[in-house]
């Protein structure tokens, strides 16, 4: 598999994980206000195991582990820090007014931006 069907493969787990059932209410009335942490600890856990069914095709067990780990742990503090900027800026609630869409638009950045890195470290040792 190449980096770019690794990266789509990653892609299509997040949206998955951000953009079906698969996000309950309870997780996501947890996000628009970053707390109470656990239902986030959950949701960032049903992505980890995306990450990880992916990753199951394409790496050895330990390294699987430690990137879904750490797709784990970044995904909860950029959902907790979202849900907590919400919590602060009203503004940033209003899917009407630019400011929803910048933050919902670096939300999704850092997510992906997580996903590269993943697929990155996931190449670079499967070559190494």
């Amino acid at each position: 598999m190449t980096q770019s069907l690794l990266l789509i493969a990653l892609l299509v787990a997040h949206w998955f994980g951000d953009f079906t059932p698969l996000s309950t209410p309870w997780m996501l009335n947890a996000k628009r206000f970053g707390k109470p942490l656990f239902p986030i600890f959950v949701h960032a856990g049903v992505h980890a195991v995306l990450v990880a069914v992916v990753l199951f095709f394409y790496c050895d067990v330990r390294l699987l582990a430690v990137l879904a780990g750490f797709e784990w742990i970044t995904h909860f503090f950029i959902d907790v820090l979202k849900g907590r900027l919400q919590s602060v800026f009203p503004v940033l609630n209003d899917v009407h007014r630019s400011p929803f869409w910048m933050l919902f638009g670096a939300d999704q950045f850092l997510h992906i931006l997580v996903l590269i890195i993943i697929s990155h470290l996931a190449i670079y040792h499967q070559i190494s």
